[in-house]
Formats: C-alpha cells, sequence, structure tokens
C-alpha cells in the first residue's frame, strides 16, 4: 500500500506540476495575447495599405511607361511637324514669297512690297518672322486672302491688320488697303 501511495502521490504531484504549468502558459498567453493580437491588426491594416500603394504605383508605372512611349515618337512628331508646316531657314525666303504672291493672286488682291524681319534667337529650334504684307482689292477679295492665310499649309499668325487708305489714282473707291502684321517660323 505505501507503494501505491507512494505512486499515487507523484501521480498528483505530477498533475500538479502539470496544471500549474498549464496555468502559467495560460497566463503567459494571456498576457501575450493583447499585444500579438494588436500588432497581427496593425500588420494586417499595414498590408492592406501596401497592397494599396502598389497597385497605385503599378499604375502610376503604366502611365509613365505610356507617357514614355509617346515622348520616344515626340522626336518624330516634331520634326513632320516643323517639315510640314514651317520652312526651312536656308531655302524659307525663296518660298514664301512666291507663296504669299500665288495666295494673293488666287484671291484677286494686289500686294506690291514685303517686309521682313527675323528673330535671331530662336525658340524651341525655331525662328520667329515677322512679315508686313501691304493688300489692295475689294472687300471679298481681302477676305479670301486672309482666309488662305489661316488655311494655308504653312503656319502664319495675323498679329494685326492696319487699314490704311487707298490711293484713289490706282484703285477702285471700293477697294480696300489693309498692312497685314504676320508670323511664321523657320526651323533649321
Amino acid at each position: 500500500m505505501k507503494v501505491t501511495y507512494r505512486r499515487q502521490r507523484q501521480q498528483y504531484l505530477f498533475a500538479g506540476l502539470l496544471g500549474v504549468f498549464a496555468v502559467i502558459n495560460l497566463l503567459f498567453f494571456l498576457i501575450l495575447y493583447a499585444p500579438a493580437r494588436s500588432d497581427y491588426y496593425q500588420l494586417r491594416d499595414a498590408i492592406g495599405t501596401l497592397q494599396g500603394e502598389v497597385s497605385a504605383r503599378q499604375n502610376a508605372v503604366e502611365r509613365l511607361e505610356k507617357l514614355n512611349a509617346q515622348l520616344e515618337t515626340s522626336g518624330q512628331d516634331r520634326l513632320r511637324l516643323y517639315t510640314r508646316h514651317f520652312l526651312a531657314r536656308d531655302i524659307a525666303y525663296s518660298q514664301i514669297l512666291p507663296k504669299l504672291d500665288s495666295m494673293a493672286q488666287e484671291a484677286g488682291v494686289i500686294s506690291t512690297r514685303k517686309g521682313f524681319t527675323i528673330d535671331e534667337a530662336p525658340q524651341y529650334g525655331l525662328y520667329s518672322v515677322k512679315i508686313t504684307v501691304p493688300v489692295t482689292g475689294g472687300y471679298a477679295n481681302v477676305v479670301r486672302f486672309i482666309k488662305e492665310l489661316e488655311t494655308s499649309e504653312t503656319f502664319f499668325i495675323i498679329n494685326s491688320i492696319d487699314v490704311r487708305g487707298s490711293d484713289t489714282s490706282t484703285t477702285v473707291n471700293t477697294d480696300i488697303s489693309l498692312d497685314l502684321r504676320l508670323e511664321t517660323f523657320f526651323y533649321q
């Protein structure tokens, strides 16, 4: 009986130790559970925020890649714009006068002399050229000439229109005389 009693006591002692360890583990669990739980929720929120940032950055990268692709073709687009709507500086003077004369002839106006001034400092690779064009003709013809300037392949900007008195010895009283101040651009 002594052996059984001793064994029983050892079992109780062992069970008591296991109970104490269980209580200590339960207390550690309860003590550490609240911070671990708050850390878990903070990490979950941080992961959600980072996933949102990642998707926003992916969208930004896609947008920048698209912009980069557009910028890669911008040099070609600029050259195409220059060659289509502007004249090369070295041959521009020989082309601009006949172009303006043919426009005046098609519109039915008289344009005698033209004055040019070129801005020697290029802006964005273009040289600004200011042209003064005196025009004399009927109102409808002058309007047609201005419309031809506006619809021309070569860009012409009308900066100002000055109405001046017409010379009655060479024109009919229904004619009007204008000084058009135009601006166009040459590229180099």
